[in-house]
């Protein structure tokens, strides 16, 4: 399991379709994964640190989940199928007590596209299996890999978005 960032949110020009980029911490690797136009919108006025007037959906969902007394503990993007990203919220019970055992997790199912917002307002880390960092990810070549770097900048903008697909054709294939 690998920590990643959120780098970008680009568009997919010949669908588009918004693409997620995840950059995988102490490499240079990224990961792309298509998500829905909204939650696209969501990650992207974060991104640009908006201020919304009232909650959003996410806002709501960890509302609920700090009234339960839990927290948003981390996500993780652990598989592909048929060219479909899963995600797992990682929630932690704060009743019960830290000698115990067991109990402290509780894990969801989720869209990776709900479970990075949710990261990124709570400030949970995301993390990427193994798997998927070793058959789905693609190599930044730069001496930078910051969101900052005009490098990296040029680098997202002329993502062969077909190359990535084709990766995920044959990764999810067994090919790789």
């Amino acid at each position: 399991m690998k920590k990643a960032t959120v780098k970008a949110v680009v568009l997919d020009k010949l669908n588009n379709a918004p693409v997620v980029i995840l950059g995988i911490e102490g490499t240079n690797k990224i990961l792309p994964i298509w998500i829905g136009a909204c939650e696209a919108s969501v990650l992207a006025l974060m991104l640009e640190n908006a201020e919304f007037e009232r909650p959003l959906t996410h806002d709501l969902m960890i509302n609920i989940i700090e009234g339960l007394e839990a927290k948003v503990e981390r996500v993780y993007i652990n598989k592909i199928e048929n060219n479909t990203f899963f995600a797992r919220v990682i929630l932690k019970d704060l009743t019960i007590p830290e000698e115990e055992e067991e109990g402290h997790y509780i894990e969801f199912d989720a869209r990776p596209s709900d479970a990075i917002i949710l990261a990124l307002k709570t400030s949970s880390p995301i993390y990427v299996s193994n798997e998927l960092v070793n058959t789905h990810t693609v190599n930044f070549e730069g001496e930078k890999f910051d969101d900052e770097d005009e490098e990296f900048k040029k680098f997202v903008e002329n993502l062969d978005i077909e190359e990535f697909k084709r990766r995920f054709k044959k990764g999810s294939q067994g090919d790789n």
